[in-house]
């Protein structure tokens, strides 16, 4: 059942939030979700910025598209200039306490040091926690810390490769987990007794693959399983329900300010308030990177795409030579040349990796306003500041499967 939303927002924006709680379930795809997290509030198929972490909390916290901000990889540090969520002044702002494989890169990339548990965060505040959601070792995570139980990502996908029930068993079971530990949230702020002046936000940085195209996890071309996630807002004035509109990452920041109160912060994000509108129209980029590669360290290839609720056009930037580099890649060592086996994907799988137009889905726009658009945001194209990152923070990468 669709809900629809003009007079829902009206009235929250007459509530006074004051406390905003960001909970990123990390992999959680849109097509992968059921009926318990629209049964929490308006659930919005959302448009996520990249296929890439970083990027993507970068956009969700500041409303600006990826060139925008130039975050493209967990050695980036967002620019001084650019505002996020985490930086507004009359806020106490804070990532989850628990650190475990989660949270590390953010306070690098966002440099911000406060981290708190939920039940601790001092009015007003915004609380962002990044949680394992549907990121391998599926439903492998320690609630209490988020470290890895028993394997890693990759070896838990080695495993498995090659058993879609199985994966997609796994899979589920994960994002069922991640629900609760949301449910924990909405409790905690209950029992606070500060329902009515928070508004509880459930989300992904991305999607996930559990074997379409004959391929595994996210590290990987724009394509719907990975683009669309949900989005879902909790608060006691909000009805439950599918929305019958999608939205995008970069709406969630003017979204959010505009409930807070925050005055200024228009020309300098991309996205609009959700119930303003605005443009259908969500851009998606990716950078392919392989932290512990010497391999694959010199591979340039960059996926950018545009995409409404039905569909979307894919942009593969990268050259023959380097896709067939990435594909022998995968094939020789990786999980994922497991799962292509098992599935004898090969040309389905190889295809994906070509230079060249893509096309998913009826996207309500044709390939020529797609490449309008993605020349229109590279042209405000910026470059993050970088930063050296130690040899146990990329084994710790390749721990949850970045090669």
């Amino acid at each position: 059942m669709f809900v629809e939303m003009e007079q829902t927002w009206s009235v929250l924006r007459k509530d006074g939030i004051k406390n905003v709680v960001i909970f990123v379930g990390d992999a959680v795809r849109y097509q992968s979700i059921g009926e318990r997290l629209f049964n929490y509030g308006p659930t919005f198929k959302t448009i996520a910025a990249s296929l890439h972490t970083p990027a993507s909390f970068a956009s969700m916290l500041t409303g600006q598209n990826v060139p925008e901000h130039g975050v493209t990889e967990f050695s980036n540090v967002l620019p001084d200039n650019i505002l996020s969520l985490v930086d507004l002044d009359d806020w106490n702002t804070y990532f989850s306490a628990k650190k475990g494989t989660m949270h590390e890169d953010l306070h690098r990339i966002f440099q911000m040091s406060e981290s708190a548990y939920l039940t601790d965060a001092e009015e007003p505040f915004i609380w962002v926690v990044r949680d394992p959601g549907g990121h391998a070792p599926y439903d492998g995570y320690d609630p209490d810390t988020y470290e890895q139980i028993s394997e890693t990502g990759p070896d838990y996908l080695n495993r498995v490769a090659g058993d879609k029930k199985h994966i997609k068993r796994d899979y589920n079971k994960s994002i069922e987990s991640s629900l609760n530990r949301f449910e924990e949230a909405i409790k905690c702020i209950s029992d606070r007794g500060i329902q009515d002046e928070t508004l509880l936000i459930y989300t992904s940085d991305h999607g996930e693959l559990i074997g379409e195209y004959g391929m595994l996890g996210h590290n990987h071309v724009a394509c719907p399983e990975l683009v669309y996630v949900p989005t879902t807002f909790v608060h006691p004035s909000l009805n439950s329900g599918e929305v019958s509109t999608s939205i995008r990452h970069i709406d969630l920041f003017p979204t959010l300010t505009e409930l807070l109160g925050v005055d200024n912060c228009g020309e300098m994000v991309s996205g609009y308030p959700i119930w303003e509108g605005g443009n259908s129209i969500g851009y998606n980029h990716f950078k392919m990177v392989f932290y512990n590669s010497k391999l694959l360290s010199d591979v340039a290839t960059e996926v950018r795409s545009c995409w409404d609720g039905d569909g979307g056009h894919v942009f593969v930037n990268s050259s023959y030579s380097d896709a067939a580099l990435v594909y022998i890649g995968i094939m020789v060592k990786s999980y994922k040349g497991k799962q292509i086996r098992s599935d004898k994907a090969f040309i389905e799988s190889f295809k994906q990796f070509l230079p060249g137009h893509q096309i998913h889905g009826i996207p309500n726009f044709d390939r020529e306003t797609a490449e309008d658009f993605i020349t229109d945001v590279n042209n405000r194209a910026m470059s993050a500041r970088s930063i050296e990152i130690s040899q146990e923070t990329k084994d710790r990468l390749d721990d949850l499967g970045y090669m």
